[in-house]
């Protein structure tokens, strides 16, 4: 029973987050791996843009998120670890706030990355119009 409820409740997070409408020429807000186990995002809650990784088990205890400026010129990469926990829904994973944890380069596209042990989960590119 508990796994049908908690596969209920990824796939309820995997379709609200796939849900958001794309703008034209933006970049994807959501990627899922193949198997549906992770998923990760970078998206706008109420004005703060969240770099998120989710996971219907704690698949790994610590992972780290990393994000560099690749436009209009290349920044410097800075990278933090963070711990999965239990999330709203029953999944596990985190949602960090950009602005608490990253430099900001001004205006321009950034790529987030998201690693665990030292393996890549996936990366995305999100643009920053203002601070």
């Amino acid at each position: 029973m508990t796994k049908v409820v908690v596969a209920v409740l990824l796939v309820g997070m995997v379709a609200g987050l796939l849900s958001t409408p794309a703008i034209a020429g933006e970049f994807p807000h959501t990627r899922c791996d193949p198997s549906g186990d992770s998923c990760i995002s970078v998206r706008k809650i109420d004005g703060v843009r969240r770099l998120r990784v989710g996971m219907p088990f704690r698949y790994v205890r610590r992972h780290e998120v990393c994000v560099r400026k690749v436009e209009p010129q290349r920044g410097d990469q800075t990278c933090h670890t963070f711990r999965a926990r239990r999330l709203h829904g029953g999944i596990f994973g985190s949602s960090v706030d950009r602005r608490e944890n990253y430099l900001f380069e001004g205006r321009g596209v950034y790529r987030a990355s998201w690693w665990s042990d030292g393996n890549p989960w996936g990366a995305l590119k999100f643009r920053v119009r203002g601070g």
